[in-house]
């Protein structure tokens, strides 16, 4: 299957589900200093909650309105400012996993593709996550690219690498101690 020419965003029930958490943090943290006149240390922390709910509501905006596009050339990230990372130039395919459990469940993962000069970071809750994943896993091999121990895992945790072809490719960046360098985790 052909991905040139995809153009992939992030879902539309999952931003506006952002934006109802940024509408009720908002509404939690600024109606009761408009309502009321709070000890000055309830202020300082209902004021710190409803900047931290408008960043949240600016990053929700700014993820609205961004969509990652896969071409035959690279992978582009449009947002408000372009970033473009050619397959020609790929460096670096790092595939990490966050969780906020101790069970490691409910988290999600994160795409770095890191060109020559431009890095450009995608999280698993963009559409079609997947294909993107598996056309960059595509290219970093056919360029031989390195990957560590946490990237071969998650990229067969996502079915996307077959555990002997992604291991041939990542032997020489595992420490001596058995373990691969970065942050994340493995699911």
């Amino acid at each position: 299957m052909d991905e040139s020419g995809q153009r992939l965003r992030y879902p539309a029930r999952a931003i506006m589900l952002d934006y109802f958490y940024t509408v009720l943090g908002l509404a939690f943290t600024l109606v009761p200093l408009a309502l009321v006149t709070p000890l000055p240390a309830v202020t300082g922390v209902l004021a710190g909650f409803a900047i931290l709910f408008f960043i949240f509501g600016l990053r929700t905006a700014i993820r609205h309105n961004t969509f990652v596009e896969i071409s035959n050339s690279g992978v582009t990230l449009r947002s408000l400012g372009g970033s473009n990372v050619p397959w020609s130039e790929l460096r670096e395919l790092k595939l990490s996993y966050f969780t906020t459990r101790r069970d490691r469940h409910g988290g999600w993962m994160q795409l770095r593709l890191r060109g020559q000069k431009r890095t450009i970071r995608m999280d698993s809750t963009l559409d079609r996550f997947e294909k993107l994943v598996a056309r960059a896993a595509r290219e970093a091999r056919a360029r031989e690219l390195e990957l560590g121990l946490e990237t071969v895992q998650n990229l067969m945790a996502l079915g996307v690498a077959e555990s002997a072809d992604a291991m041939s490719h990542s032997d020489n960046n595992v420490s001596s101690d058995g373990r691969s360098g970065g942050g994340g985790s493995t699911p």
